[in-house]
């Protein structure tokens, strides 16, 4: 019963592991491929078409969720999360000569709003077929077939900034000189996603605008908060799916303690091992002796116990042979050396008339040892 009380004990915390394995392994997968904007993204609002366009075009292009570093030319931004320290990071890095490409209208890199897309507002509609244009890389373009789809805003022109796709007014693109480097706000990310890319002119002014020429070293950061600046903990970088989990699992375990802790009516009492007193087991074991009538065994047991008080009285060992033992006992205390052998034996007890001889010889060894030893 206690061996299928253990068994079912162990059902719940397996069961427990068992969730915990499944539910690891179904947030532990990497969601962040169909996360949009995500330069490894396959989906239709990815930009992993993008990254590979690039790539074609003889750019060196990475994917990144850290700022570009000294050896990076063009960085492209598709959503600013940055903290203070990243945003200083990322201006300094523009300063000393390198170019940033933000989409997102609320970055603090970009210009302020002038026009905002209303819903079914298309970009021709507000700038016509022939959009003004500043941009050098864009030059020869059909600009007018650009197509960004998901709407997006017009920036108002800084007055040492160039204006691309407006009207003279504000404008889809504005780039602005910042130290030795540029800052070029796109007015959306409509058009570098994968389903947009292909559209109209989409692919040559996104080719143009970060990699103008070939060997042009471009970083695209992805999406969500990026590491290496900051305040944040390694606790912080832990997914949010990961952090639900682990919760689940500790109030898991906390409910299994409680179960197993938790004594259900009341208590009872458990059954005890008998306890024998000394002097009673003494007296069953010489009732069972006696019950056994062998007079040999109770010799035996004279016999040990004289050959051990032989030994201690003598100084000699008490596992010496009777014949030794006798020897001694002669030499020193002048005991009759035969009477001594047969006390020690091994002669056989047949009967009780020999038991009761044999326990008067003993006896009587006793007291020769003891008056003269």
């Amino acid at each position: 019963m206690s061996e299928v009380r253990s068994k079912a004990g162990w059902l719940l915390p397996a069961a427990l592991v068992g969730v915990g394995v499944v539910v690891l392994a179904l947030i532990g997968r990497d969601d962040r491929e169909s996360l949009a904007l995500d330069p490894r993204s396959d989906a239709r609002l990815g930009t992993s078409a993008l990254a590979a366009l690039l790539g074609e075009l003889g750019a060196e292009v990475e994917a990144s969720d850290e700022l570009p570093g000294d050896d990076t030319d063009v960085a492209v931004l598709f959503t600013d999360l940055l903290d203070a320290d990243q945003q200083a990071a990322l201006d300094g890095w523009v300063r000393a000569g390198g170019t940033l490409v933000v989409t997102d209208p609320g970055s603090t890199f970009s210009p302020p709003v002038g026009h905002s897309f209303a819903d079914g507002d298309e970009l021709a509609d507000r700038v016509g077929e022939r959009p003004v244009c500043d941009l050098t890389p864009l030059e020869g373009l059909d600009l007018g077939a650009v197509d960004p789809r998901n709407g997006g805003v017009l920036y108002d022109v800084p007055a040492r900034g160039d204006a691309c796709l407006g009207d003279g007014g504000p404008a889809y693109l504005v780039a602005t000189a910042t130290g030795e480097g540029d800052v070029v706000a796109v007015g959306g990310s409509g058009m570098f996603v994968n389903t947009a890319l292909a559209e109209g002119e989409n692919a040559p002014v996104v080719a143009a605008l970060v990699a103008p020429a070939a060997g042009t070293r471009v970083t695209l950061l992805r999406p969500g908060p990026l590491s290496g600046g900051g305040t944040r903990t390694l606790g912080d970088l832990i997914a949010p799916n990961v952090r639900r989990a682990l919760a689940q699992l500790g109030i898991a375990f906390v409910l299994f303690a409680l179960w197993r802790s938790r004594r259900l009516g009341a208590p009872v009492d458990e059954p005890q091992p008998v306890a024998v007193a000394g002097s009673e087991l003494v007296a069953a074991v010489g009732s069972l002796l006696d019950r056994s009538r062998s007079p040999q065994h109770a010799a035996d047991l004279l016999r040990a116990d004289l050959r051990r008080f032989l030994g201690d009285r003598l100084g000699v060992p008490p596992e010496a042979s009777p014949a030794v033992l006798a020897a001694v006992a002669a030499e020193r205390v002048g005991a009759d050396g035969d009477r001594v052998a047969w006390a020690l034996g091994p002669s056989p007890v047949a009967d009780d008339d020999e038991l009761v001889a044999l326990a008067q010889t003993i006896d009587a060894v006793r007291q020769e040892v003891l008056v003269h030893v």
